[in-house]
């Protein structure tokens, strides 16, 4: 009888052992995967600071801060949804390849800044002492 007792002792215990196992496996699943997941925007963002020159991600990454819907439209211009689709793609063509060969400067945010606000350049001409914008004054002539 004690043989028996014994038996069913060590099923028992192989089978918490095997329970125990699996759930230790399942959670370490879980870890990794969560690990990897990262989300599109992440993705995006580190995408970003290797395309965009430093000065130039600092100032979207402002204007993402004070002026989302500003923010969005250029977000909008610099990626496309091909992009979004061909993200991991794009992500490993970077690191094999070490980086961009040309980055983007802080003029083209500022340029594209400006097109969502609607602010057109002026170039002011000073003609004595008034004031004008160069079309103006170039009509006046």
């Amino acid at each position: 009888m004690n043989n028996t007792e014994d038996n069913e002792e060590y099923e028992l215990n192989k089978i918490r052992m095997q329970k125990m196992r699996s759930i230790m496996e399942a959670k370490k699943r879980a870890e990794q995967t969560q690990q990897q997941t990262v989300s599109i925007y992440d993705k995006i963002d580190y995408v970003l600071k290797i395309v965009l020159m430093p000065e130039a991600f600092n100032h979207l990454s402002t204007i993402k801060k004070t002026e989302p819907n500003v923010y969005q439209s250029i977000f909008n211009e610099l990626v496309g949804q091909d992009i979004v689709n061909n993200i991991d793609y794009l992500i490993t063509l970077i690191q094999k390849q070490g980086g961009v060969a040309r980055r983007i400067p802080l003029d083209v945010i500022i340029l594209l800044e400006r097109q969502v606000k609607g602010i057109k350049s002026k170039i002011q001409v000073k003609r004595g002492d008034d004031m004008m914008d160069l079309g103006s004054y170039l009509k006046k002539d």
